[in-house]
């Protein structure tokens, strides 16, 4: 059989007990909530550099294809002047000689 006391000091226990059981809890719960919006900002983070990244090899691969296009025009260029010389020396006649 259980004394008086024993059941009297057991009660006002519990009500300690079930605060303490509550606080427990709620602190694992804050903590994993914490521990989720900190893995949720990193992986935010880590997209955009990887976002970064890839604007910059973009711009590269246009930059390289600018370049090529503007030393093809630039070579076209000269076969016109040449082919103009050329046309320009054939329509010129040499009246000295």
């Amino acid at each position: 059989m259980v004394r008086p006391i024993d059941l009297q000091d057991n009660l006002a226990k519990t009500q300690a007990a079930e605060r303490m059981n509550q606080i427990q809890k709620s602190h694992g719960e804050v903590g994993q909530q914490q521990v989720a919006g900190a893995l949720k900002e990193k992986a935010a983070a880590e997209m955009e550099r990887t976002r970064a990244a890839e604007k910059t090899d973009m711009l590269v691969i246009r930059s390289s294809k600018e370049e090529e296009e503007k030393e093809k025009e630039k070579k076209r260029r000269q076969k016109e002047e040449e082919r103009q010389n050329q046309s320009s020396q054939r329509d010129h006649i040499d009246l000295k000689g």
